[in-house]
């Protein structure tokens, strides 16, 4: 099963640290309608379009069993079909997360992802664990 991730700006960061992700709702979600979510080897292009000028994000695992229930995968940025959700995200459906900051020169360093958290390096930090 393809996992799902999705960053929580910094300025959002406190909020979703006091829930553990629990009834998390970003301003996507009243704004459009869904939470955006991304698959793994989008991940590099969410942040360079949506997290240009960000000093820092959080990337977050979704439980992708979880959220089947509201999930649809659709056609959005490049005629590329993305993961979003239609409610928000619930307690105990943000497995793991990472802090990421820029890199020198202004990239990102992104977790280098296997197809199980296992095999994640680094590997993320449980949510609400941190």
């Amino acid at each position: 099963m393809t996992r799902l991730f999705h960053f929580v700006a910094a300025a959002d960061r406190a909020h979703f640290d006091a829930t553990s992700g629990a009834d998390w709702s970003p301003p996507s979600l009243a704004s459009e309608g869904f939470l955006h979510l991304s698959f793994a080897e989008q991940l590099a292009g969410t942040l360079a379009v949506h997290f240009a000028s960000a000093p820092e994000v959080l990337l977050v695992e979704v439980d992708r069993p979880s959220v089947e229930d509201a999930l649809v995968v659709e056609v959005s940025r490049g005629d590329e079909a993305f993961p979003h959700v239609y409610r928000p995200l619930r307690a105990g459906e943000c497995l793991r997360a990472w802090r990421l900051e820029r890199a020198e020169g202004g990239g990102w360093t992104l977790p280098v992802l296997g197809a199980t958290a296992a095999e994640d390096q680094p590997a993320g930090e449980p949510v609400g664990q941190r």
